[in-house]
């Protein structure tokens, strides 16, 4: 008698496991997307960090000149909730990453420069750096 003869299913009878090619597959899935994870947060806490303190001494030294153009004092303030330094027309946002230890802080920089003085601490991962306002000069300085 004449048996049917079942159709090729790819595996011999009795074998489990994965075949290479489901093998190669799911390393390649795991690796397109980690590689699409690292491209979505690449940005180092430090270049982060380095970003907003920039941004910080930015907006102060505008605010400074704004003041000394205009001959009226500039409002300066940093709302450590929203993390956003607005200063004069100049405003600043932190990255997502970066927090500040200081609180809410609101001073005036006067048209010659003096203010009440500001030391803002900046901090994303284990780093972190301090945008110091000079309160008779006016200065920017950028400390670790």
């Amino acid at each position: 008698m004449w048996k049917a003869k079942r159709p090729f299913s790819g595996r011999r009878n009795g074998s489990r496991g994965f075949a290479t090619v489901e093998v190669l597959v799911t390393v390649a899935i795991v690796i397109l997307i980690g590689s699409i994870s690292i491209l979505a947060f690449g940005r180092s806490d430090r270049a982060a960090l380095q970003d907003d303190v920039a941004g910080i001494a930015l907006a102060l030294q505008q605010a400074r000149l704004e003041a000394a153009e205009t001959g009226r004092s500039v409002a300066v303030e940093f709302d450590a909730d929203d993390g956003i330094l607005r200063a004069g027309r100049a405003e600043h946002t932190l990255s997502r990453g970066v927090s500040s230890t200081n609180e809410t802080t609101r001073l005036q920089i006067r048209p010659s420069g003096e203010n009440e003085g500001l030391a803002l601490e900046l901090v994303a991962g284990e780093v972190s750096r301090i945008v110091e306002l000079d309160w008779l000069t006016g200065q920017i300085r950028l400390s670790q």
